[in-house]
């Protein structure tokens, strides 16, 4: 969300008075006149509305560089990889372009994916407009869209959804309008250095607000199943920060958490931990380890091909200009869960 501030309005903008307010307790302590303690951002508002319109600026300045650090650190790898990519290590702008573009289809991918493991995890019936064939679908346009469907189907059947706390139904919305009005975000090419920096302009405020909205991805873990120590401590690779280097934590998990997500504690299993609850991410999420086994780096479902018994999902390998398939029947379990909330025969 863009945040504004109006002359005319203190309430307008909370962020920048919270923030005001901490610049100056952090310097001078409680503003405290005879026991009395006015917000220091009102008093500001009140005396000196020009310097409380010119300080907007460096509080911009903060809160966009301490939004970059959250992104590069604590967000899903795959979105953490490609921004910090696109904002430290770019060779040219066409280069720099191709990078937001991976960016933008890592945020949706990942969104995407929380969705449809969330309806498996939660039995979710879905109906009309939905349709099975769009959940494996490979444009961004119809991910944007099911995920929106999700949210607004859940709402209206009363179910609360993980995935709520992270992105609103008018973030969506928003992110489709950018999807379709914005050449950056298309698979258009640019035909010139200029002409990349230009797309870039245009749209990587854009890009900057939708990644402020969705500060809560900060909370979501992206994990590989490994093994289990006992019968609450799991072994788990973690994909978290724009790092690749192999990262392997114990995550505890509780008596519910374990009631609910046996199915999904299994060598193989790419999970995710959000709003507290743990459910598996295939067929959109897979995992490949290098041949060394030292790497593991997540693949992001792209399409599927092929005839029985010949049936193929292709992957795109993060970080590298990869593609990589799989046998579909290696998914044949996640495929049927999602099969049966439509009410369709199993493969």
């Amino acid at each position: 969300m863009k945040l504004i501030l109006d002359p005319t309005n203190f309430d307008a903008c909370p962020q920048y008075n919270d923030w005001l307010d901490q610049q100056y307790v952090e310097v001078n302590g409680a503003l405290d006149i005879l026991g009395f303690q006015p917000r220091p951002s009102r008093v500001m508002y009140a005396l000196s509305p020009d310097t409380y319109e010119a300080t907007f600026a460096d509080f911009q300045e903060q809160r966009e560089e301490e939004m970059k650090q959250l992104v590069f650190d604590e967000f899903p790898s795959p979105i953490a990889h490609y921004f910090y990519r696109f904002e430290n290590g770019y060779e040219n702008e066409l280069q720099r372009l191709h990078l937001l573009r991976d960016t933008w289809e890592a945020l949706v991918d990942v969104l995407h994916a929380i969705a449809v493991a969330e309806c498996r995890f939660r039995g979710l019936s879905l109906a009309d407009p939905m349709r099975f064939a769009d959940f494996l679908s490979d444009k961004v346009a119809q991910k944007l869209l099911n995920i929106e469907r999700i949210l607004t189907f859940a709402a209206a059947s009363g179910i609360s959804l993980g995935l709520a706390k992270i992105v609103s139904v008018s973030t969506l919305q928003a992110m489709r309008q950018l999807n379709q009005s914005r050449n950056g975000f298309s698979h258009s090419a640019a035909q010139s250095e200029s002409q990349a920096k230009e797309w870039i302009a245009n749209c990587y405020a854009d890009v900057l607000d939708v990644l402020d909205d969705l500060r809560s991805l900060a909370g979501v873990q992206v994990l590989r199943y490994i093994g289990q120590t006992d019968g609450i401590t799991v072994r788990c690779e973690m994909f978290v920060g724009h790092g690749l280097t192999r990262t392997i934590r114990s995550l505890v998990l509780t008596a519910d958490q374990l009631k609910d997500s046996q199915r999904f504690l299994q060598q193989g299993q790419v999970l995710v931990v959000c709003d507290g609850c743990v459910f598996g991410l295939r067929p959109l999420v897979y995992f490949r380890e290098d041949s060394s086994g030292h790497v593991t780096k997540l693949c992001m479902f792209r399409r599927t091909h092929g005839d029985a018994p010949n049936r193929r999902i292709e992957f795109e390998v993060v970080g590298d200009a990869e593609r990589w398939e799989r046998d579909r029947t290696l998914f044949v379990d996640e495929i049927n869960e999602l099969r049966v909330l439509f009410g369709i025969p199993l493969e």
